[in-house]
């Protein structure tokens, strides 16, 4: 039996949680997945999977042979890539995750414009808030908005987490633009909608931080779709500074501020926008010359 590749195959269906779609990722027929595996349970002489015809899912004697061999697997993967990429035009998946917003808005367009550099790199990103294992070998770059930088990982701060509120000229025109606290209870608030419920606006004021509850003209979880509305003059939304840079340079969203308080989408003033990768990766060509590339593209002079 040729374990390493057993090994290999056994962590892609613990991910994918099907022998058809690690088949897939793996570019092999399905019946040499299973084949493999049940070599290696056979070596082992326990059970990895429950199988059905709807699910397969780890055992619990799977789950903790998955727990001890997958960075075992990431390390030689690692290896692997420093030594066949070294020489050569860098090339191969580069695996990324960033928040959706700051994905959408900034790292896009920024790997638009590395591709034309690095044509043999090809980028496999995720866009979620969910957090990937960058130790283990889950991606190669991570963009987090956070307060805490997690440790074992080097983190490059791109920009502040700074949100402020804006509106277009021609809401302005017709409703007037806000002074204050008072003045802004009258306004259209555009509001961003979470898993748990509606994103109420913060102030901080003299006395220290207040809730602000607005009457909502539009709300949504999608951050790109209210920038939409405040550009089409719908009401008054707080945006992260990153994503208008543009528009407040062109003039179509104007930054509205309160003589009595600062406003802001969270209480945490220390967050940011970081670029997250595992150190000994750095070694990898393909991975150095994206890191380089991506902070060179996105870090702000803040």
């Amino acid at each position: 039996m040729d374990k390493l590749r057993a090994l290999r195959y056994f962590i892609e269906v613990a991910q994918t949680a099907s022998f058809s779609r690690a088949a897939t990722v793996l570019g092999v027929p399905a019946s040499s997945v299973s084949r493999r595996i049940q070599d290696l349970e056979s070596e082992l002489g326990v059970a990895l999977f429950h199988r059905s015809t709807r699910v397969v899912k780890l055992t619990e004697l799977g789950t903790l042979y998955l727990e001890q061999v997958k960075p075992g697997i990431a390390a030689l993967n690692l290896a692997d890539d420093f030594i066949g990429h070294q020489s050569s035009t860098p090339s191969g998946i580069l695996k990324l995750t960033a928040v959706p917003g700051y994905g959408r808005f900034r790292l896009l367009p920024a790997l638009a414009k590395m591709k034309k550099h690095y044509p043999d790199i090809i980028c496999d990103v995720e866009l979620s808030d969910n957090i990937s294992n960058l130790a283990q070998n889950e991606v190669d770059i991570a963009i987090r908005a956070t307060a805490t930088v997690p440790e074992r990982a080097v983190a490059r701060k791109l920009t502040d987490g700074q949100f402020i509120m804006v509106a277009s000229p021609g809401y302005l025109q017709q409703y007037g633009t806000p002074k204050n606290i008072e003045d802004l209870q009258s306004h259209n608030a555009l509001l961003y909608r979470l898993p748990n419920g509606i994103l109420h606006w913060q102030a901080k004021m003299a006395d220290g931080w207040h809730e602000i509850r607005l009457p909502p003209a539009f709300i949504c979880n999608q951050g790109d779709t209210l920038l939409d509305e405040a550009l089409a003059g719908q009401g008054v939304a707080l945006i992260p500074r990153w994503a208008i840079l543009d528009n407040l340079a062109d003039g179509s969203l104007l930054h509205i501020v309160l003589d009595d308080a600062e406003m802001s989408a969270t209480r945490t003033e220390s967050s940011g926008i970081y670029l997250l990768y595992h150190r000994p990766k750095y070694a990898v060509n393909k991975i150095k010359l994206a890191v380089d590339f991506l902070l060179a593209e996105l870090t702000e002079t803040l």
